[in-house]
Parts: structure tokens; sequence; C-alpha cells
């Protein structure tokens, strides 16, 4: 099958569109021919390299992908041939007890496809078929493989780690990528009051007519922290309910400022960077929560997704790419001039 691989670490450069096999197929997976995939910042983080990722080379990247089962392995139940599917990216052992309690992205063999495993940037892609979720007929491809990992990813972060309430005051940091589009949909649907931090005016209205209620430049403010203080301040409150960020170092200590007291930060990633300083007395006098999030339950992916499926949001695509044009959209992705989910067809 034809696959984007690389064989090296590195730039964009490194890949390349190769002939490659699967390996035959277990009997608790499915076989898909994909249709769609998405780009993540895994992707590229997973492409460059890092100290702790030991990858076999070649790899196949892509966490997000939709398509069609066209093979059933022997103990595979309630999916066919014909089936239109997309994926969820987390996989875990299922037996363990944070598994079995629930939790399956706490499992101590929690690993991702597209990152540990190859993922659906192919003709084809085997998966187990608890990975798998059936897709109606009404969605595209193209918006279903827009929608796994983001969409679980900021339900997840607001609804079971910031236990977001009816009508909170939320600031989203990294607002127009996937998770942030994804995110002020969710948040909006507990009427909350979003405010949100980018790069360019061309974003700013983006965001606005996305529904964010007030949107600083952080160019243009660089101490946007204040900002937001000023902000909240004038609808009566001091401080923000809830901050959801996938930025981190570069924004964290401006971050944690902008919380009211007892506040939650939440983050799921740290493309600036993985320090953060803070100001100790802030954190116990103001008594704020900081916590992580990542990916979701076997539950949550399946609440996520439902949000799609009912029409109550709906994914952002900044561009659509052929196949062939892997290198274009990896440096698209990478230049940060995006707004919303990068995706390509085959």
């Amino acid at each position: 099958m034809r696959a984007a691989v690389f064989f090296e670490h590195g730039s964009s450069d490194k890949l390349q569109i190769s002939e490659i096999e699967l390996p035959p197929l277990k009997a608790n997976e499915v076989k898909i021919g994909v249709k769609a995939f998405a780009l993540n910042r895994l992707d590229i983080f997973t492409r460059n390299g890092h100290p702790s990722l030991k990858l076999p080379l070649p790899h196949v990247g892509a966490s997000d992908y939709s398509g069609i089962i066209i093979e059933v392995g022997e103990n595979v139940e309630n999916f066919k041939i014909g089936d239109r599917v997309l994926v969820n990216a987390g996989l875990s052992c299922k037996v363990c007890t944070s598994c079995l309690s629930g939790e399956n992205s706490e499992c101590d063999k929690f690993s991702m496809i597209g990152e540990h495993h190859w993922g659906g940037a192919a003709e084809y892609a085997q998966v187990p078929i608890t990975n798998v979720l059936k897709i109606p007929d009404f969605i595209e491809f193209v918006d279903a493989a827009a929608s796994s990992l983001t969409t679980l990813t900021a339900y997840r972060m607001l609804h079971t780690r910031a236990k977001i309430k009816n009508d909170e005051l939320i600031l989203i940091i990294g607002a127009s990528g996937g998770v942030g589009t994804m995110g002020i949909q969710i948040a909006k649907l507990s009427n909350a009051t979003i405010i949100a931090i980018t790069s360019t005016d061309e974003k700013l209205e983006k965001l606005q007519k996305l529904g964010v209620d007030h949107v600083i430049n952080y160019r243009e403010f660089p101490n946007w922290s204040k900002e937001v203080y000023n902000l909240s301040k004038s609808m009566g409150r001091k401080g923000v309910d809830i901050v959801l960020d996938s930025v981190g170092e570069a924004v964290f200590e401006q971050a944690i400022r902008s919380l009211r007291k007892g506040g939650r930060y939440v983050t799921c990633g740290a493309t600036s960077g993985t320090s953060g300083r803070i100001n100790l007395a802030l954190l116990f006098w103001k008594q704020l929560t900081i916590m992580g999030s990542t990916m979701a339950s076997d539950s949550e992916f399946k609440d996520a997704l439902q949000l799609l499926f009912d029409n109550k949001i709906k994914p952002v695509i900044d561009k659509v790419y052929n196949f062939e044009e892997i290198k274009d959209a990896h440096d698209r992705l990478e230049s940060g001039n995006h707004f919303g989910k990068i995706v390509l067809t085959i």
C-alpha cells in the first residue's frame, strides 16, 4: 500500500510516499480503507523526534482518520465490511485498575496511534475494534477525521477535569488550533463567556465568528493577563473561572495570573515548551487548581463524538490537501498560520 512515511527523524523533507506492507490482521482488529486523515502537533513532534520516543522506523503518522471497513478479524462483532468509521487514537491494556475504572488514559501501557504505532497516513490502516466508532452517513469523512482527537481532548479538559459549570468565564489559549476551536464550541454549550488569546487580526475575526465573546491579540498586548483581568472586572468578576491551555511555557505564568480565586487551569499540551514558572504564594493564596489532561476514556470519547453526530459542534477546517501534498500540509501546520484543522484526503 502507499503510505506517507519517514525513514529518519527531521524536517518535512524527510516525508515521502512509499510502498509498505501492513502486518497480518489480528483477530480483534479491523482493516480500514482510509478516506481522510487530519494532522495534529503530535505529528510534528513525532516526525522531528524526541529523546523519550523510541520509535521503530519507517513510521506512518496521523492519529486522526476516517474511512470504510474493508476487512474484519475473526473475533470482531457488531462491525462489518462497509461500515463508515472514525478512530480513537488512544490505546490501553483494558485490564488494569485504571482501565477497569474507566480511566483509560491513566493506564501504565497507554500509547497513541500515529505516535507509538502506525497511524492513518496511508491507503489502509489496522486498528483494534475497541478504538473504532461508526459514523452516521451524513457526516463527511473529512469532518470525521478532523474531529476525533481534538473533540475528545477538549471534552475531557472541560467536563471531566475542569468540571465546567453553566455561565462560567473561560480563557482559551491556543484558541485557533484544533483543541481550541472545539473547546470554544463545547464551552458554549454550557453558556460560557469566552476570552481567547490569538496572534493576528485575521484569526481574531474568525474567532469572533465562531462565538468567542472577547479576543485579545497578544502581539498587540504582550501583557495580556492584565487585559483578561480588566475584562473580567467589567463583568463583575476578578479573573476567569477556567483557563484552557495547549501552549504551555510561553503563556503559563500569565495564564495562572488570569485566574480568579479558586480558579482552575487545565493543560493538554506544551507546544511552546515544557517548563513553567509559578509564584507559589499566588497558588496557595488564591487556592488555585492546576491540572493536566491527556486524551479521554472510552465513554468520554463516545460522549464527545455524539456532540458531532447531534450537530451540536462542527470541526473548523483550515485547508484540505491531497495525499501527495503531505509535505505542504506539515509545513502549513508547523508555520502556525492555520486556523482549525488541516486534513488530507486519499
